[in-house]
């Protein structure tokens, strides 16, 4: 099957889709956050306001393709021309902004977590040099005619650069993109790799925050596009890399607002439990219908030195439930101190593991027990 001889069907009905589905993950990720009452940090900001150009970007594509965008240079009314490169010069400018925004974004959330170290001075390394490699990239349009409307308006008297600069640099400013989107998504398993958390709750959290990964793909697609700038023929040539540009911005606000959602799959998950473990305990008292009481003992060894210094022992739990203590486990008391032995007989409700304790470690906890390790 051929190539279409109009692109602008097409090119419409992926922008919107990617700025209906960004929306969708964005308003779920907003949702979790004041369902926990944790307020919006700069991430959220960030990360809306990266929405909000994808979808002015989008909102400009879609007046390119009335006036033409899509379709072959013969096939377009010449007096649409100046104002489609006009717009195209504002949409390549607020698309290279939405994408590297969302990347921000990510990237302060992964600040939130690591708070000290080599890894910070990286991340940080990331945001700058992203944001100063894209910020040049998404200037280029309007910086390399003068004047500048002699770039929409090639009749206008003035001088231009070559065209092969702005679009070998935008290869290359694409490409450096596309690189930090996988070293952003690899970071999460340095940094949570150390926290007192189950292996399954570990790489639960590392999947999630790794969905940057297809961002990363999204990039360097986009950088193979990034050539028809080229083009003789860029009303028609240059479809995919206007499709690219947005799909990337969208996926990674759909990949920055993942980790977020893990609050939201508890919440589904707990009531799914309570709602069949409350029918098999009214069909054959099923232990998951929240009435079962278990009992846990916690032996606590405190000895005194004759200068008064007590120390403590807290022996494993016997539940092999629990996650390992982070707290040390001091020797055993020497000769002369004197030795006191309780036996602590703790009981609990399976209910608390039901009802949404059951060591989901979202961000702002993953935040604290980083602070503890």
């Amino acid at each position: 099957m051929g190539r279409p001889e109009d692109y602008g069907q097409t090119i419409n009905a992926v922008i919107w889709s990617q700025v209906g589905a960004s929306l969708f993950f964005l308003c779920l990720r907003l949702y979790c956050k004041f369902k926990k009452r944790s307020g919006l940090w700069w991430d959220d900001h960030v990360l809306i306001a990266s929405w909000v150009t994808l979808m002015i970007a989008s909102a400009l594509t879609t007046w390119n393709v009335s006036l033409g965008f899509g379709k072959h240079v013969y096939q377009i009314n010449p007096v649409n021309f100046p104002q489609i490169g006009l717009n195209g010069n504002v949409i390549s400018t607020i698309s290279i902004t939405s994408a590297v925004w969302s990347k921000t974004s990510f990237a302060m959330t992964l600040l939130r977590i690591e708070e000290k170290g080599w890894t910070r001075n990286l991340i940080w390394g990331a945001i700058i040099s992203m944001n100063v490699l894209m910020g040049l990239n998404a200037m280029a349009a309007w910086v390399q005619c003068t004047p500048i409307e002699k770039y929409w308006l090639p009749q206008t008297p003035g001088k231009c650069w070559s065209p092969k600069v702005a679009a070998y640099y935008g290869v290359f400013a694409a490409g450096y993109s596309a690189l930090m989107d996988i070293l952003l998504a690899m970071l999460p398993w340095k940094l949570i790799w150390g926290l007192q958390m189950k292996m399954k709750e570990k790489i639960g959290v590392g999947i999630a925050m790794s969905m940057g990964l297809f961002a990363g793909g999204t990039s360097i697609v986009k950088c193979t596009t990034i050539p028809t700038l080229l083009s003789g023929d860029f009303t028609y040539d240059g479809s995919d890399l206007v499709i690219w540009g947005t799909v990337e911005s969208g996926v990674t606000i759909m990949a920055a607002s993942i980790p977020v959602l893990r609050v939201l799959i508890r919440d589904v998950a707990s009531t799914a439990r309570k709602y069949y473990g409350n029918s098999a305990t009214r069909t054959n008292g099923s232990r998951f219908g929240g009435g079962l009481t278990r009992t846990n003992t916690v032996t606590v060894t405190t000895s005194t030195t004759r200068k008064g210094s007590i120390r403590r022992k807290w022996d494993k739990l016997a539940d092999d439930r629990s996650d390992k203590s982070i707290l040390g486990v001091e020797s055993e008391p020497g000769f002369g101190k004197i030795v006191r032995t309780n036996e602590i007989v703790v009981q609990y409700d399976t209910r608390s593991d039901v009802e949404g304790h059951n060591g989901s470690y979202e961000m702002d906890q993953m935040d604290r027990m980083n602070r503890m390790v």
